[in-house]
Parts: C-alpha cells; structure tokens; sequence
C-alpha cells in the first residue's frame, strides 16, 4: 500500500502505524510459534532416527542369538527352531518397518513445520517493513504538520504586523489631513 503522507493527519497515520505494529508482533508471535513447533519436529525426528537405530540393533542381537541357537541346536529340533527364528526375525522385521514408518513421517513433519516457519518469516519480514515504512510515514505527517503550523504561526504573526503597520499608516495620514 502505497500512501502519500502528506494526504494524513498526524492521528491517522498514528493509528495506521500502530495497526501496522500490532500485524508485525502478531507475525512475530506466529513466527515464535512456528519455530517452537520445528523444535519440537526436529527433536521428534531424532528420537525417532534413534529409535530406529535401536531396534535394528536389537533385531541383530536377537538374530544372532537366534542363530547361535540353531547352531547348537541339541534338545530341539531344527524346524521348531527355524519356525521360532522366523516368527521372531518377522516380529523384529515389522517393528523396524514401524520405526522406519515413524522416520518418515517425522521428516515429513519436520519439513512441514520448517515450511511453515519459512512462510512465517516471510509474513513478519513483510510486516516489518510495513510497519517500518508507516513509522516514516509518521514522521513525516508529523514534521509536515510542524512545518504548517510555524508556517500559518509566522503568517499569523505577518498579518498582525501588517495590520499594525497599515493602523499606524491610517492614524498618521488621517492626523495629517486635519
């Protein structure tokens, strides 16, 4: 919004400046917020990283337990254990999948949220030069409106000498003509 500040009162462009500083900390808070809510993303996609990370360290020690078992497979039989490893290793398979299903949606949230923040910023960067620009504004209703009133003062005060001058020069021509 292009305005010309001459075309204000000082109370308008007051009132429109502070409508531009109330939009700006409000951009401001939504931005504060947006970045909290990527914090949060990003430490959720870590944990989420590490729980990951950790159940596919389980699932090796596990297998390997499973299959030093088979190896020493003395009191039971083979196929009982091969049908326990399978069970256990599909168990092991579908928590990591669960985990690698978090990860991704973590990330997602996480891109999300850093989108969002990226789009608050923008908000408040425009609002702050808004605000910015109205506080110029102000500032020059604000001189232009001192600038008129010493100019209409010292026109007052050039009329009223005018005035006097131009009594004294009557009083003076009608004292003469008598």
């Amino acid at each position: 919004m292009d305005v010309a500040s001459h075309g204000l009162n000082p109370v308008q462009a007051s009132k429109l400046r502070l409508v531009k500083d109330m939009r700006e900390r409000s951009a401001l808070r939504e931005l504060s917020s947006m970045e909290d809510k990527r914090r949060i993303a990003a430490d959720a996609l870590q944990r989420a990283s590490e729980d990951l990370e950790a159940t596919q360290k389980h699932r090796a020690k596990v297998e390997a337990e499973l299959y030093r078992e088979l190896a020493q497979a003395e009191t039971t039989s083979v196929t009982e254990l091969d049908r326990r490893c399978h069970l256990v290793l599909g168990r092991l398979a579908a928590e990591i999948e669960s985990a690698r299903q978090a990860l991704v949606q973590a990330r997602i949230a996480h891109e999300e949220t850093q989108r969002a923040v990226n789009e608050a910023r923008a908000l408040w960067a425009g609002r702050s030069a808004a605000s910015q620009k109205w506080q110029k504004i102000e500032g020059n209703v604000q001189r232009a409106t001192a600038v008129r009133s010493e100019s209409a003062a010292e026109i007052d005060a050039d009329d009223e000498v005018l005035l006097r001058y131009q009594g004294g020069s009557r009083s003076q021509t009608i004292g003469g003509a008598f």
